[in-house]
Order: C-alpha cells, then structure tokens, then sequence
C-alpha cells in the first residue's frame, strides 16, 4: 500500500505508529480463522484479503499507509459480501461527533459516567479515529448463523449512542474501520486508543444483559415487543438474502431468465437487513458481476431502483409461495435453502426431524440403542468367562447361547481385549 503524492503533502502531527498497528490487529484477529479485509481510501476503496499469519507476521509491509483499514469480521472467501461472514468477531459502532453538537471529549465523558454498564457495555476498544470515535466490542467468535442477534444488538447499541453522532450507515458486519496506530488525511491526526478493556464477552451475555427480551425460547403473551419483532425481521430478511444467494450458486450462476427478479430481490431483501441502501446496490452489482452473463452495469441500477422505493415503504411481503413461483425453484433446490420452502418441503424436514429425535430417543446414556447394549453386554460377558479359561462350549452353555452365536462373537472379544 504505496502512499500517494497528494497524501504526501499532507501535514500530520503524528507519524505511524506500526507498533500499534501490529497490537490492535493482534487483539482482533490473532485466532480468526478466515479470511480479513484490509483496505485503502485513495480517493476510493481499494482492498486486499489476508489469513491471519500473512497479516500479522508481514504487518510492517502491508500497513504502510495514511487512510488503512481492517474488518472486524473474517470470510469464507476473499469478498466481503455478507453471504462470506466466517466470524463474527466484534460489534462496533461509528460515531461521527462532528454531526453532532458534542466533542469527543464530551461524548467519552457521557459514555463513561452515564452509559457504561447501565445502557450499554464497556467496550473493549474506545478509539480516536481522527475527527470522532469507535466504539468496539469484542466478542467471542460466532458464526455467520447468529446475525440476526448480532444485527439487533448493532441497532440497539447504535440507537443508545445516535445523539452523540453514530453513522447509521455504518452498522453492517463487514464493515471495514481505520486501524490504530495509522494516520487520518481529513484530521492529520493518528488513530489511537482512548480507553481500552480487557475483557471477553459473549453476543449471549450482552442480549440478556441488555436486551433481554430478545429469547427464542420465552414467548410472552400478547402483543411482541419492538425488538423482539425487529430480531425476527432482521433473522427473515437475512434469511432471504442467504437462500437467494444460494438458488445462484446451484444453478452455477446461470441465471437467464431470472436475473432481473433476483437482483431486485437481492437488493430489496439486503437493505431491508442492513438498513442501507447504498450498500445494499452494491452488493447487488457485486452478484450481478458473478453471472455467467450479467446485465451491463448502469441497467442493474435502473432496473432495481425500485427495490429502494420498496425498501423505505415496506411495499412487498412476498410469501414462500411466490418467490418459489417467481423463482422456479425446484424442490432438489429447496433442500438446500433456509426459509424459501413449500409446504411439502417442510413435511420432509418435520418428518427427518421426528425420524432423528426418535432414534436419539432409543439410544440410552452411552449412546447406543438397545440392540447395541445387548450386544454389548453379551461380548462383555463372553469375555470375562474366556478370560477364566472357559472354552466356547462351555461359555455357550453358561450364558444360554447357541455355540454358533458364541463362536460369531469369540474373535470380536480378541479384539476388544487387545
């Protein structure tokens, strides 16, 4: 990452501090399995993706830069698109003082003495990203299955912490953020570490401390809190971005026919997740790019505007029934999707899931069925009389056997004792 001229020029009070930078990756990213998003702002993003060990051991020669970043989370692949999320490793907010009427000394003074521990958690990471703040959790890693806790807890967080100037545009989970240590061109200032937190919490821990009513397992009667809906919402609409995602790549991308459904779709179901809708024409061009044949660039926009229009009104609530219609998705495909379903696909799963608790149910506290335990039993008891020195006839008058059963057995109890 070469620096630019214009960046050149530039006249910073500080110099990077490369150091810095190696430790604040180190707290994020030393156990991430996957792949992390390092980016430049120059004057747009470029970025690269790195495993754990390439980025910590090479810190020096990647971070050499003003205007770097890194993601809080990890990918499956090397594209931070959502449908990537390896590792969900941290929450975070973007608090932009400046669009607000608090200094940053003033807003850590209300987050210490007012909101910490009461409202919301400590964090592990208060940070001075030049002209405002992060607020930075980490937390023990979860998969990409809990973002829809994960997404309640970032809109909770950020509606505690809105009047202090936090960027509603900036609550997705493969949000990228200023690395420590390195330099900001807006303020010529470094990233640095205001207050920092040794402590490990958990996505669970945070919801019961402080969203409590978020449970999949109580359900109170009577009319659904907000955020109970919203968690519901948020696990739905993820859902959706997810299976068509998926009907893509089981139809290796060859979408002829379809495209235009499944990127209005696609673009719909993702701002209505992340509330963004710029993010959200991104990604979609980002799946249109995928296509064996995708739509020129500028009819993507076009053709999907309304996905917006439809987003900021809640236009559509499309039923299983109608995206299975529109979509022509087989029933081969729905085995492979979350929430697009039929009825007859749910059967078969309702049928598979009381198959698998019965035959769990059969199993007694060693996990075996009785037919196993018996047979168990019968090697064991064999066992013990061969090593008195009982001969197979004798064993077989002994335990009530046929000779035949004994001698079935007799070279599986050698086995067992050696």
């Amino acid at each position: 990452m070469q620096s630019t001229n214009a960046a050149a020029n530039i006249a910073f009070n500080d110099e990077i501090n490369i150091d810095e930078s190696r430790k604040h990756l180190t707290n994020l990213h030393s156990s991430s399995d996957g792949y992390i998003t390092i980016a430049k702002k120059d004057p747009n993003y470029i970025q690269w993706h790195y495993k754990k060990n390439e980025l910590l051991e090479n810190t020096e020669d990647i971070i050499n830069d003003i205007n770097a970043y890194v993601s809080q989370n990890t990918f499956y692949r090397p594209q931070r698109r959502i449908e990537n999320i390896k590792e969900l490793r941290a929450v975070y907010i973007d608090i932009d003082c400046y669009n607000s009427k608090y200094t940053k000394e003033a807003v850590q003074y209300f987050l210490e003495h007012d909101l910490y521990g009461s409202k919301i958690p400590r964090p592990n990471y208060l940070i001075d990203s030049g002209r405002g703040l992060y607020y930075v959790i980490l937390i023990k890693p979860v998969p990409s299955m809990a973002l829809p806790l994960w997404y309640a807890v970032q809109r909770y967080l950020f509606n505690n912490l809105k009047q202090f100037g936090a960027d509603a545009n900036a609550l997705d989970p493969t949000r990228v953020l200023r690395i420590v240590g390195t330099l900001n061109s807006k303020s010529g200032t470094c990233v640095e570490v205001l207050d920092a937190y040794d402590y490990e919490y958990s996505l669970k821990e945070i919801q019961s401390e402080y969203l409590p009513e978020i449970s999949e397992k109580k359900k109170s009667k009577g009319r659904p809190k907000k955020m109970v809906s919203l968690f519901t919402e948020y696990s739905l609409y993820y859902s959706r971005v997810m299976d068509i995602t998926k009907i893509c790549e089981l139809r290796n991308y060859d979408v002829e026919g379809h495209r235009e459904i499944i990127l209005f779709l696609y673009r719909y179901f993702s701002a209505c997740f992340t509330e963004d809708v710029e993010e959200s024409l991104r990604r979609a061009l980002e799946l249109n790019a995928k296509f064996k044949n995708p739509l020129p660039e500028n009819e993507v926009i076009q053709d999907t505007k309304s996905a917006t229009r439809a987003y900021e009104n809640r236009l559509y609530k499309y039923t299983n029934a109608k995206l299975i219609q529109i979509l022509d998705i087989t029933l081969d495909e729905q085995q492979h999707l979350i929430t697009i379903i039929s009825g007859k696909e749910k059967y078969r799963r309702s049928a598979e899931e009381q198959k698998a608790k019965k035959k769990a149910k059969r199993r007694n506290e060693n996990g075996l069925t009785k037919r196993e335990q018996e047979k168990k039993d019968l090697i064991d008891n064999i066992l013990e009389l061969k090593n008195k020195g009982l001969k197979q006839k004798e064993v077989a008058e002994k335990l009530g056997k046929s000779l035949r059963t004994i001698k079935g057995y007799w070279k599986r109890c050698n086995e067992t004792s050696s």
